[in-house]
């Protein structure tokens, strides 16, 4: 599909707005941006690149959420890892979503479950969680409260309770 690696098309299309790039493997690329330049590194990796994105994840660090957004450019078989980190204390990014919709949901879900803020999203609205699950809890964090939550129990793994369907 291009002329040259797609890691120097990357290079070239990003420049100095690139903090980190690697290929540890041949169809495999990690990329790391700032929070502020994650639209502008997205555009040019969905349209310009002409991939699809797949998924994302978020993980829980001391430095805040890192978020990376999965892409997948079929032509070549190569997969993109898009990385950047929700700062602490506040955790807020610019929505990707605000570029493509495929990412309306996926953003919508680490909102709900890690409490990063994705400035511009187009539909902040929860996804997951009841209505009446506490609004400053997030259960995928680190300091998620896993005994006890007011008006929530949370059943013990040993617990004759809990569902056993993989018992079955």
């Amino acid at each position: 599909m291009f002329d040259k690696p797609i890691i120097d098309v990357l290079k070239e299309k990003l420049g100095d707005r690139i903090k980190d790039i690697s290929q540890p493997r041949e169809r495999r690329i990690y990329l790391f941006v700032d929070g502020k330049d994650i639209q502008d590194a997205a555009r040019i990796i969905f349209f310009d690149m002409k991939s699809r994105l797949c998924t994302a994840t978020a993980i829980d660090t001391r430095l805040g959420v890192e978020i990376i957004y999965h892409f997948f450019i079929d032509e070549d078989g190569m997969m993109i890892n898009l990385k950047t980190v929700a700062p602490r204390p506040d955790l807020i990014i610019k929505s990707v979503a605000a570029v493509f919709v495929a990412a309306e949901w996926i953003e919508r879900e680490m909102a709900e479950l890690f409490g990063v803020t994705f400035e511009g999203h187009p539909d902040p609205r929860r996804l997951l969680l009841a209505d009446d699950f506490p609004k400053c809890i997030y259960p995928y964090r680190n300091d998620y409260p896993q005994s006890k939550i007011e008006g929530f129990e949370a059943f013990p793994i040993d617990s004759p309770d809990k569902d056993n369907t993989n018992d079955l």
